[in-house]
């Protein structure tokens, strides 16, 4: 596709365990609520899923906190609902309840019914924006593509929405889990081919979020959400046009299964706040990359707290290679665009080699 050569790839090279000049960063939900500028685009858009499937603003807001911090990678812009929303589940959001579906899967029926999401027929709006984002950051810093975990996903579709005890979804996994199995290898061959999709249209990493596989026992959690990323990471593209394309896995809440986690295939592992990650690089060795891992609530603090919690894990990481700093979640949407500043800048002038 004539993609610009890349010019800073720390980045990439952290993620493959080599040594950098400094700890490369980028956050969570970088594009997001606390940038006037995102919120302006989003109005006009008229609501989040048309910003998400307009190829010309989901480009624009990847951009924008590039043009404020400098990042050492831009993530693709858009939402890890689109396979079940691609599945003909109807994903819709209201105001303060975040995302909803008009159809649940519940029965051996509704899961039996859902196709295996084609990426070029079902979801090309995706793609097209990896692509429009690739040319527009002109090889500046490499670009992220993303996935929601298969559990994950299924938590979504199984409950309409969000949950706080997964009543439906965790119901189905004791009374039938075979019926469970069958949509997360549905959901795992879904996200396979959209990962790779996104690769091809431009993607230079991928990141799979499974963002509620901490609400699983250790036994249930390696059976019904690390299986399938695990097969995930065997299904994705390991190098496409001449370079190496690293896989990230982000549990959180799955700081107690790291060991495990390190064995499914990807490149790196993302860590929340609660491990520290000085005793996380201690139990996985060098056999990942670790990503992370400040609390985003810090970034309320004062600039001398951010610096100071920055130094902190800086220290506790050391001079290993293979840590990418970030966020242990998403940033929340209230946070100071000036506090992000210290942030990044704090990460660049701390980690210097």
């Amino acid at each position: 596709m004539n993609f610009s050569p890349l010019k800073n790839d720390r980045f990439l090279k952290a993620l493959l365990r080599e040594p950098t000049d400094r700890t490369p960063i980028w956050m969570m939900r970088q594009a997001g609520r606390y940038l006037p500028e995102y919120r302006e685009t989003r109005a006009q858009a008229g609501d989040f899923l048309s910003l998400c499937k307009n190829t010309d603003l989901a480009t624009e807001v990847t951009l924008q906190p590039l043009r404020r911090y400098p990042a050492d990678a831009a993530i693709l812009f858009s939402d890890i609902l689109t396979i079940p929303d691609a599945m003909g589940l109807g994903l819709y959001f209201e105001t303060g309840e975040g995302p909803r579906f008009k159809k649940t899967v519940r029965d051996e029926a509704s899961i039996a019914a859902l196709p295996i999401v084609d990426t070029a027929r079902d979801l090309s709006y995706v793609t097209d924006a990896v692509t429009s984002i690739r040319h527009a950051l002109s090889g500046d810093v490499p670009l992220i593509g993303f996935s929601g975990s298969p559990w994950t996903l299924a938590t979504y579709m199984v409950e309409g929405g969000s949950s706080k005890d997964f009543r439906h979804t965790k119901a189905m996994m004791y009374q039938t889990p075979e019926l469970l199995h069958a949509l997360l290898d549905k959901l795992a061959e879904s996200v396979i081919d959209y990962l790779n999709a996104q690769i091809r249209a431009g993607a230079q990493a991928v990141q799979i979020f499974d963002s509620w596989g901490g609400a699983l026992s250790h036994v249930a959690y390696e059976e019904f959400s690390l299986a399938y990323m695990t097969k995930i990471c065997r299904g994705l593209i390991k190098e496409f046009d001449g370079q190496k394309i690293p896989a990230i896995v982000f549990t959180k809440g799955g700081g107690q299964w790291l060991e495990v986690m390190a064995d499914s295939g990807a490149d790196a592992l993302g860590l929340d706040w609660t491990t520290p990650i000085g005793r996380a690089r201690d139990r996985v060795g060098h056999r990942v990359a670790l990503q992370g891992n400040m609390d985003p609530a810090v970034l309320y603090g004062s600039p001398d707290i951010i610096r100071a919690e920055v130094k902190r894990i800086l220290d506790d990481f050391g001079p290993n290679p293979g840590h990418i700093f970030n966020l242990g979640h998403g940033i929340t949407p209230f946070v100071s665009p000036d506090n992000v500043k210290v942030f990044f800048d704090a990460v660049v002038d701390l980690s210097q080699s």
